[in-house]
């Protein structure tokens, strides 16, 4: 049910106008390389052997964020320029966290169990 009520609830409120126009996807692309994806491996950095799975853990977590970027369209806090900014940027994460994350733990389990044999 929740995928049904932010397909009515977000993907209805992008303005598709600017959707498809190449300063929005640049952007978008720039916002969603660096502060979504980027910052969250980089502080990963920090956690040990199991850093980049927890780094890419920490990229899939869009979900909220579509609808705090709704609202603040709703609220007339943010332009619909910057909205679909926003949607480009979280696409980002949200299409490339499962393949990242899920990499990332096959090697580090294949990491584990290789320690443990050796042990």
């Amino acid at each position: 049910m929740m995928r049904m009520f932010f397909a009515g609830t977000v993907a209805f409120s992008i303005p598709v106008k600017y959707l498809l126009q190449p300063e929005s996807f640049f952007y978008g692309t720039i916002m969603g390389i660096t502060a979504c994806i980027g910052t969250k491996l980089l502080c990963a950095c920090w956690f040990g052997p199991a850093r980049w799975v927890i780094g890419w853990a920490m990229v899939g977590r869009a979900e909220f964020a579509y609808l705090i970027a709704q609202l603040a369209l709703a609220y007339y806090l943010i332009s619909p320029q910057m909205f679909v900014i926003l949607i480009w940027a979280l696409l980002y994460a949200t299409i490339t966290a499962p393949a990242g994350f899920q990499y990332c733990l096959k090697h580090h389990v294949a990491r584990l169990l290789a320690a443990e044999e050796a042990a």
